[in-house]
């Protein structure tokens, strides 16, 4: 197997590990929002408000957990650990809060573009999608497709390009 695909490839676990920990978030934020409500949650009054309140609870945290551990001194998400890879500039230097934060909104843009088209879908009355969001559906399927065939194909995803970095396998000692 080629070096990119292998890569790739232990890209690809690591997200899954990491999004195992995204669900147990999910878990938490499901369950603590069902204890609070005696399981009846109030729905948002409309779909930016619900947008607002699924980016706040979900994308935030998830985006900044992806940021602040690739920025520390592991240099890797829990996933990314596990499976032996961290991210870097192509110095070798860690890479900045602004820059790791650059690098994992770009990479979940496309879920917010999702998220995005749930939400009014969920609160529209209309029987066909409107017009607009053809624009975040597309996005949100575009997105992930395009960063995978990057991965296979080339060995490194468009984020880590347009935000300068490296994901790489940890050196041993």
């Amino acid at each position: 197997m080629d070096e990119a695909k292998s890569g790739a490839i232990r890209r690809l676990a690591a997200f899954a590990i990491d999004w195992l920990i995204i669900a147990l978030w999910m878990g938490v934020l499901f369950g603590s929002v069902m204890l609070a409500t005696d399981g009846d949650p109030q729905r948002p009054a409309g779909p930016w408000q619900a947008q607002a309140l699924g980016f706040c609870a979900l994308t935030l945290p998830v985006v900044l957990y992806f940021a602040l551990l690739e920025r520390s001194s592991w240099h890797a998400t829990v996933g990314k650990r596990l499976v032996g890879l961290v991210v870097f500039r192509p110095s070798g230097n860690s890479l900045s809060l602004a820059r790791s934060l650059l690098r994992n909104a770009i990479k979940f843009a496309p879920w917010e573009f999702g998220h995005t088209m749930a939400q009014q879908l969920a609160f529209s009355s209309q029987e066909a999608i409107p017009l607009w969001l053809w624009g975040p559906a597309l996005a949100a399927t575009i997105g992930p497709v395009w960063w995978i065939a990057s991965l296979m194909i080339a060995g490194c995803a468009p984020y880590d390009r347009w935000a300068d970095v490296h994901v790489a396998r940890r050196r041993t000692r």
